[in-house]
């Protein structure tokens, strides 16, 4: 049994600094739109790249760039000068489906990791991409027996990639699943002109829809309207059976996804996966990380999905975020008192008491909850402060002006999410 790199997602400083301090072996993102989250919201700038490597190097943490869409030939400009760039950096390696981009990278001497995106569904295909990839993510369908006899063949044949060693295997193993193969879909692209395979998907799947009678006009609403809706993977409970299989690389789905979803997911499979190297790991354990994953953002979570034998997703039964927990921007952070271990906080929009939980978000803190155990407001110990107020609170480790305070509560019923 080998123990599997916690690949975790990184769309922003805040998540990539999440990413390095929750256990992460490696990081995967994105710079500029030349890949499957193209927007500007969760991707870095070329002038960010030098950044990012030093943030790994220092954290021992390898990363790899995004370069996972299809492209085309006024592009290719574009791609020879990222993948400059990426060498320059000194990326890890590059995860891409495009040959054109798998060529240019290994021009480069750039590792590839081939994505999801090229569907490898068969041995024959794996054999052909070996010559080029160093990793390979098969088909988001295929069972984990599939997959298992891939790793067996691997070995058995010795198939290598271009750095000499037996090509790894990496599964996703939590977050969002397409309604379409392997994520191949036009739903958006018919719709909006906007094309999920330029990564500009606008999600019209995860909408409710009701079937039309085109002879008469009669309409019917079904029982469950997200019928392309698929519900979010949760592997935390097979993780055995996917390091008894073999599996090199877990990838945690989620570069668009907020600092606090990344630390508690990738902090969740590092617990899990090395609870199962020390032979520690149990149903209970699976159970209350389970719980954690529930805290941040998800649409239900579908247990071991293709990878056990099952032919169809489970829908999500109901729009947006699931979790029963919600996230209420508070304010920020105004100053840092390093030696008494003490954070101001300037209550812009909510009121805070003793008791409540936040979270402290921030490009170098990442995400950092605390538990207001006590607090000072007006010079004297308080139980309680209002919006407007100006706080002090003891803090675990330290946090940055101008980072962002949430305050965490339950959801009330019948009340919308406001994550």
């Amino acid at each position: 049994m080998i123990k599997p790199v916690i690949m975790a997602p990184a769309g922003s400083f805040e998540s990539l600094s999440a990413a390095l301090r929750s256990g992460a072996d490696a990081v995967y993102f994105g710079v500029g739109t030349l890949n499957m989250r193209s927007g500007a919201a969760v991707n870095f700038t070329e002038s960010d790249l030098t950044k990012v490597m030093r943030l790994c190097r220092a954290a021992g943490v390898k990363a790899y760039l995004t370069l996972n869409i299809i492209i085309y030939d006024n592009e290719l400009e574009r791609v020879e000068s990222l993948l400059d760039a990426a060498a320059s950096a000194g990326v890890d390696a590059v995860i891409a489906s495009d040959l054109a981009v798998i060529l240019a990278a290994r021009r480069r001497g750039i590792p590839v990791h081939l994505s999801v995106q090229a569907n490898v569904s068969n041995l024959e295909s794996l054999r052909f991409y070996a010559q080029y990839c160093d990793v390979v993510v098969p088909a988001r369908e295929l069972s984990l027996s599939a997959i298992k006899h891939f790793i067996n063949s691997i070995a058995a044949e010795n198939i290598t990639g271009p750095g000499g060693e037996p090509v790894k295997i990496e599964l996703f193993a939590h977050g969002a699943l397409c309604v379409a193969v392997s994520g191949k879909c036009y739903m958006s692209l018919t719709k909006y002109n906007a094309s999920a395979n330029r990564g500009a998907c606008l999600q019209n799947c995860r909408r409710r829809y009701r079937v039309i009678d085109l002879d008469d006009g009669n309409a019917m609403d079904l029982e469950n309207g997200y019928v392309m809706s698929p519900a979010d993977l949760c592997m935390i409970r097979f993780i055995p059976e996917l390091m008894s299989a073999g599996v090199s690389v877990l990838k945690l789905e989620g570069r668009g996804r907020s600092a606090d979803y990344v630390a508690v997911v990738t902090q969740a499979y590092r617990r899990a996966v090395d609870a199962v190297a020390s032979g520690t790991f149990t149903p209970e354990l699976a159970g209350q990380l389970e719980a954690q994953l529930n805290t941040v953002f998800n649409r239900g979570f579908w247990h071991g999905g293709y990878y056990l034998g099952e032919e169809f997703g489970e829908w999500s039964g109901a729009g947006g975020n699931h979790s029963p927990v919600q996230k209420i921007h508070a304010g920020k952070v105004t100053r840092y008192f390093s030696r008494a271990g003490i954070a101001e906080l300037t209550l812009e929009a909510q009121g805070v008491k003793v008791g409540d939980r936040l979270l402290i978000t921030g490009p170098t803190t990442g995400a950092l909850e605390v538990t207001v155990e006590s607090m000072r407001f007006n010079d004297a110990e308080a139980a309680s402060a209002p919006k407007g107020g100006i706080i002090t609170i003891p803090v675990d480790r330290k946090v940055r002006i101008n980072d962002k305070v949430f305050l965490v509560t339950e959801r009330r019923f019948g009340e919308p999410l406001r994550n």
